[in-house]
């Protein structure tokens, strides 16, 4: 990946049927599909044709749209979970400092968290990273 890509915005949800994505940065742009991954897969389809629509109407395409772009994913705490399951809820919550049983409820959408848990579960994961990239094998 070119580290000038331009970052578009984008946001997945969990709905009753699969995954919602909705490009920010591209308002009216939307995708859906049954995994998170397919709901992402299917993103870049969909702002093409997002795109053409705004061609064909002479509106204007924003302009990180007329280059080469990558994405960055917001995700709700269902669609986190479902992208990548292999995050232990048990040992993450131990390590936040919150309870286990209240982070699988936030994973499987029977509670909310609010925003001082989400910026919680955020921080946790970002050190997490940081931590797995100073590993060397």
């Amino acid at each position: 990946m070119q580290a000038d890509l331009n970052k578009v915005k984008v946001i997945i949800e969990k709905s009753d049927d699969g995954f919602w994505v909705t490009v920010e940065d591209l308002p009216g742009c939307y995708s859906f599909g049954k995994s998170t991954g397919e709901a992402l897969d299917a993103t870049g389809e969909a702002i093409s044709d997002h795109i053409s629509g705004l061609k064909e109407s002479g509106e204007k395409v924003p302009e990180m749209f007329c280059q080469s772009y990558d994405f960055e994913v917001k995700y709700d705490l269902q669609s986190l979970f479902e992208s990548f399951p292999f995050i232990n809820k048990s040992a993450l919550a131990q390590m936040i400092g919150i309870n286990p049983g209240l982070l699988r409820q936030y994973a499987k959408g029977l509670a909310f968290a609010g925003e001082k848990q989400r910026e919680k579960i955020e921080k946790a994961l970002h050190r997490i990273g940081e931590e797995l990239l100073q590993v060397h094998l």
